[in-house]
């Protein structure tokens, strides 16, 4: 071991801020290096290899020689790129769960909203006299007005009568609310 190598180990021992300035300069690109090729980015790479350097600071350090000094710094990096993956790993499951919970969520409240309304159509249109009643059902089914008449044993022009004033009851029965007003408007 060289000389200079010898006056590293015992700075780094007796914790001097020389000894981290040089094991900065001479480790930081080696280790940016090596630790890029766990995490694929050289940011995050910056930042474990920053983050192993100050994990040494103020910790008993004894190293009988350098290549004791480079395992343990690069082992050090290697589990702080392996630490990041995992966090990143339970992040993502996370943030996904997070988003299909949201999405469920969402479609649950849409479903709710959406069963409030045909619900409250429903008891509107039970409200309504037989033959409009029976045009806006057999519409709301997807029968044409001319189906409609013919099942009915009606005119087309008295189908299309009654769905006409059909719709009118529905809106004004329902108009406090907007959403329902919408749904009538595709009928």
């Amino acid at each position: 071991m060289s000389e200079n190598q010898d006056i590293l180990l015992k700075q780094l021992e007796k914790d001097d801020e020389r000894a981290y300035a040089r094991l900065y300069a001479l480790f930081f690109v080696p280790l940016l290096l090596f630790s890029r090729k766990y995490v694929n980015d050289e940011e995050v790479a910056k930042d474990v290899v920053q983050e192993v350097f100050i994990a040494m600071l103020g910790r008993k350090k004894e190293f009988y020689n350098m290549a004791a000094l480079k395992e343990y710094l690069y082992n050090s990096a290697r589990n702080a790129c392996l630490n990041h993956l995992r966090h990143e790993k339970v992040k993502g499951r996370f943030e996904s769960r997070a988003a299909r919970e949201g999405e469920e969520e969402e479609r649950f409240q849409e479903r709710v909203l959406e069963e409030e309304v045909y619900a409250r159509l429903a008891a509107a249109i039970e409200r309504l006299p037989g033959q409009y009643r029976a045009v806006i059902r057999y519409t709301l089914e997807g029968h044409k007005i001319s189906e409609i008449a013919r099942k009915m044993n009606i005119s087309l022009d008295t189908a299309k009568e009654y769905k006409k004033a059909g719709k009118k009851r529905l809106i004004i029965a329902l108009r406090p609310s907007g959403d329902l007003f919408l749904l009538l408007a595709t009928l």
